[in-house]
């Protein structure tokens, strides 16, 4: 097994099809990304190998909190590859507001598989380019649940979406 990789598992009631264009397009990507408890703003989508979604979350009263996607490969619709990191507000990567040693870049590699009107998710997410200390930073992130509990708030957010667009 791997430790410096995550791998979280999670199955959708809605076609591969549904789950392609929440994923591939800003109005949509824009109502469910995010941690729990955040609103996100879509700034741009360039989705294609090359592109960017920029993006920022919103906690309340807080200062706006800025993410992008970095695209590296697009299979459509079974594959999304792709580097996420913090950035500033001009797409620019930074660093994680909360640790100077979270990794700067995550590698993400999303399959989604055909389960009929069901669709299986899988995502792995793995440090890239980064420190022996970044990298056992994301161990601890791994092992404490934290990257668990953000993801699986994510994607409760996505499946609530789906359900409420059928």
């Amino acid at each position: 097994m791997n430790t410096d990789q995550y791998t979280f598992e999670r199955e959708f009631s809605a076609s591969r099809e549904r789950i392609w264009r929440a994923w591939s397009t800003l109005s949509d990507l824009a109502q469910w990304w995010g941690p729990s408890g955040c609103t996100v703003f879509g700034k741009s989508l360039e989705f294609r190998a090359g592109g960017f979604f920029h993006y920022a979350m919103s906690f309340g009263e807080e200062p706006p909190v800025w993410g992008r996607f970095n695209y590296l490969s697009i299979v459509e619709p079974n594959q999304i590859a792709w580097l996420n990191s913090f950035s500033n507000e001009s797409c620019g990567i930074s660093r994680a507001p909360f640790s100077d040693l979270c990794p700067l870049e995550i590698h993400n590699l999303a399959t989604f598989t055909d389960l009929g009107d069901r669709t299986k998710l899988v995502l792995r997410a793995e440090p890239f380019g980064a420190t022996e200390a970044e990298i056992e930073f994301f161990k601890e992130l791994c092992e404490t649940g934290s990257l668990e509990q953000g993801l699986a708030g994510t994607f409760d957010k996505l499946d609530r979406f789906l359900l409420d667009r059928r």
